[in-house]
């Protein structure tokens, strides 16, 4: 049985980035599939980085038409080869807000089918961005999304950031956010992201001040695959 992950949150949460980390490291241990279904936001999608995934032995599903210079709200049919029976693992990253996980809901039935120990919702939680910048907030969001998505939340992940300006002490203010939300809801922690010296960083951090390992969960280092800083731009380009 294929496992199954499905990464929700708020604009600027991380998913996309996520998704292609988790992606590329599965990729190793067996098939795996990325689906793009970002029909909300063009500019900063997975499917910009078939260039990394194709080598690294991730199959790509991307909407129609995307990156063709042209944009039509609509899905690709190749999803539903993404829920045929096999092995291995398969991602979704998903549009921004309730607005993008829309998208979601007309898989219901083919969700329903998956065994609860093989599939993975999971709400990255960024307390930088409006929308998750408190209690109330993330809690508001999540519960329009769990709506819309027609999926119930399984993990929490903090993955506090400010792009190339991220220190520890915001995922020190991603693991207060995190754990209240938890508390809140009852929903477990699955995780923390970050780049690896901010981690490490977090880590000490976490040991000194005797943070609450259920609140903190599998460190997960990224590796920042979507280019949007001005000296990326110059050197790399989109």
């Amino acid at each position: 049985m294929k496992d199954y992950w499905v990464l929700l949150g708020a604009f600027g949460s991380g998913k996309s980035e996520l998704a292609l980390n988790m992606a590329i490291a599965a990729a190793k241990q067996g098939p795996c599939t990325l689906v793009d279904l970002d029909v909300i936001n063009p500019y900063f999608r997975t499917s910009e980085r078939g260039d990394v995934l194709t080598p690294a032995g991730v199959e790509l599903i991307m909407p129609p038409y995307a990156l063709e210079k042209i944009e039509i709200m609509s899905l690709s049919a190749r999803v539903y080869s993404a829920f045929a029976p096999g092995e291995g693992s398969v991602f979704f990253d998903i549009g921004g807000d309730h607005v993008g996980s829309i998208a979601l809901g007309q898989y219901k039935q083919h969700f329903a089918k998956i065994p609860k120990e093989n599939l993975h919702v999971l709400f990255i939680l960024n307390p930088m961005r409006p929308t998750a910048a408190d209690l109330e907030s993330a809690y508001t969001t999540l519960e329009k999304i769990q709506f819309v998505s027609r999926l119930n939340v399984t993990g929490l992940v903090n993955n506090a950031n400010l792009a190339g300006e991220t220190d520890c002490s915001h995922l020190v203010e991603g693991y207060e956010l995190v754990k209240a939300l938890s508390a809140r809801t009852g929903i477990p922690v699955w995780g923390t992201c970050g780049l690896k010296e901010v981690l490490a960083d977090f880590d000490a951090y976490a040991k000194e001040h005797g943070l609450d390992e259920q609140y903190i969960g599998v460190r997960k280092p990224v590796t920042v695959y979507m280019h949007r800083s001005w000296d990326k731009f110059l050197t790399e380009g989109l």
